[in-house]
């Protein structure tokens, strides 16, 4: 599976649940820092549990809006509870506390 379709994929699966900011400029980010941790790892994790941590705080920074990372300040950013696990062939989702939701194939993704 190409691992270039899976952090597209993991990038425009965040925009699309970002409230505020660029969410393109935010898909390219998220996808840019997917791809160079999917060239040596097998896995990875993307979550915002309260608050955006590792890639997703990091790309949340770089469209530009201010989030501390702890004590709740993904609050009008981005939901809570929802975290996804990306790996070459597909992504897992996680929308919501213990909502576990469909497993997204690569190979079936339009881009």
């Amino acid at each position: 599976m190409s691992i270039e379709k899976a952090a597209e994929m993991a990038g425009k699966w965040w925009a699309e649940r970002l409230y505020r900011g660029n969410k393109e400029q935010f898909a390219e980010e998220i996808r840019v820092r997917v791809l160079l941790e999917l060239q040596t790892r097998e896995i990875v994790y993307l979550e915002c549990d309260y608050d955006p941590q590792g890639i997703l705080l990091e790309a949340v920074h770089a469209i530009g809006i201010e989030c501390r990372g702890f004590l709740f300040s993904a609050d009008g950013i981005l939901p809570r509870k929802h975290a996804l696990k990306v790996r070459h062939d597909r992504l897992e989702p996680k929308e919501g506390y213990g909502n576990l939701t469909d497993i997204i194939k690569v190979e079936d993704y339009e881009c």
